[in-house]
């Protein structure tokens, strides 16, 4: 069974039509969307009818929605034109909405650039946000990232555990759980249940000055890096995670070549390392 699928930020730039052109002839079964191709789609004519339409035509589903980035206190709506900045002044109704017309279930969300007062805060907004997303049968993936308050897996798996709500789990990015000191044995200490995602990529031997500025523009194809991908897919399957393979790579060089060029590239990266588990 085909398990890949192309995040919208390994073609960060292209427009809708093109991303699913060639994420569909690269051999993808599935992306991941975000608002702002949502609303570039939008903007280009379609309705949401020949957005669904679209996807169908090209054969693929959406694997989730990814990112919600306001669903904590005080979290900032950035005036760029950029994705990431569009994404932040999406709200919770907005990426809701899209999770429906894209017909996925599954809606992805990172802490973003809120500094929250305890974590305890985190897990009370999770709760809400699960339960906000239950009443429209969605699910609520918490994604970690290592240079903010849910920095890891052991984090991310308390919160969602003390949130108590079967309708959150955790997106697993092997990049950033690689930053964060993480191995593929630390994933053994977590049931498979909660685990609702995963983000494979790979990382540089060597960790950049500024964080920032590798996992926005140098991380590498699947195999090309450090990481131990095989062991933590491996890892993954023996405690029960049934999951795509959402691939996501923000590469400066990748960003030279045609979109149809990087997502051959991805997906022949990603099949290699997904076939030797």
């Amino acid at each position: 069974m085909n398990k890949l699928s192309l995040c919208w930020g390994s073609l960060e730039g292209v427009d809708f039509e093109t991303f699913l052109l060639s994420a569909a002839g690269a051999g993808f079964a599935a992306v991941t969307l975000n608002t702002a191709l949502y609303l570039e789609a939008r903007s280009s004519g379609m309705s949401d009818q020949d957005i669904g339409q679209c996807l169908r035509d090209n054969g693929l589903i959406v694997s989730d929605i990814d990112p919600l980035f306001n669903w904590l206190p005080g979290a900032p709506s950035l005036a760029g034109s950029d994705p990431i900045s569009i994404c932040t002044r999406a709200t919770m109704e907005d990426v809701f909405r899209l999770a429906h017309v894209a017909g996925t279930n599954l809606v992805n969300a990172p802490l973003g650039m809120v500094t929250p007062d305890t974590e305890q805060e985190i897990v009370d907004c999770f709760a809400e946000l699960c339960e906000k997303a239950r009443q429209e049968d969605l699910r609520v993936s918490l994604e970690f990232m290592p240079f903010n308050q849910v920095r890891d897996l052991p984090t991310a798996a308390r919160i969602v555990q003390q949130a108590g709500c079967d309708n959150g789990g955790i997106m697993f990015d092997c990049w950033h759980h690689h930053r964060a000191g993480g191995s593929p044995e630390d994933i053994l200490s977590v049931s498979g249940e909660h685990f609702f995602a995963m983000q494979l990529d790979d990382a540089l031997l060597e960790p950049m000055e500024d964080i920032m500025v590798e996992t926005l523009n140098h991380r590498l194809l699947p195999g090309e890096g450090s990481i131990d991908l095989v062991q933590t897919l491996r890892n993954l399957q023996t405690v029960g995670a049934e999951l795509m393979y959402d691939i996501e790579v923000f590469s400066d060089p990748m960003r030279s070549l045609s979109a149809a060029e990087r997502a051959r590239q991805l997906f022949a990266a990603a099949s290699f390392i997904v076939g030797q588990i």
